[in-house]
């Protein structure tokens, strides 16, 4: 039951994912203006979400593999910085 849970967890996360590219996308020249403040509100959310999934029931023997997982978030955090300063740059060229 625990595996059914988990795979109904990340079809949840993938189907709002792939919502909101299908939205963005129906709407791109009408939000646009606003698509780095979603951006950033998306890392955040992200980012808060990785680290309540991987904190959670930690115990002294999950806790190598959750210092793993932390770095891990961090190393997702940072490339999706520098792909959101990537996008700005490349947005503010264009112009």
């Amino acid at each position: 039951m625990k595996d059914y849970i988990r795979l109904a967890q990340s079809a949840s996360a993938l189907g709002a994912g792939i919502l909101g590219f299908g939205i963005g996308a129906k709407f791109a020249n009408t939000i646009a203006s606003y698509s780095s403040m979603v951006i950033v509100a998306g890392g955040i959310l992200h980012f808060w979400g990785m680290y309540i999934m991987q904190m959670k029931e930690q115990s002294s023997r999950s806790l190598g593999i959750a210092k793993w997982l932390w770095i891990s978030a961090w190393i997702c955090l940072i490339l999706l910085i520098v792909i959101i300063i990537y996008l700005q740059l490349s947005t503010m060229s264009q112009r």
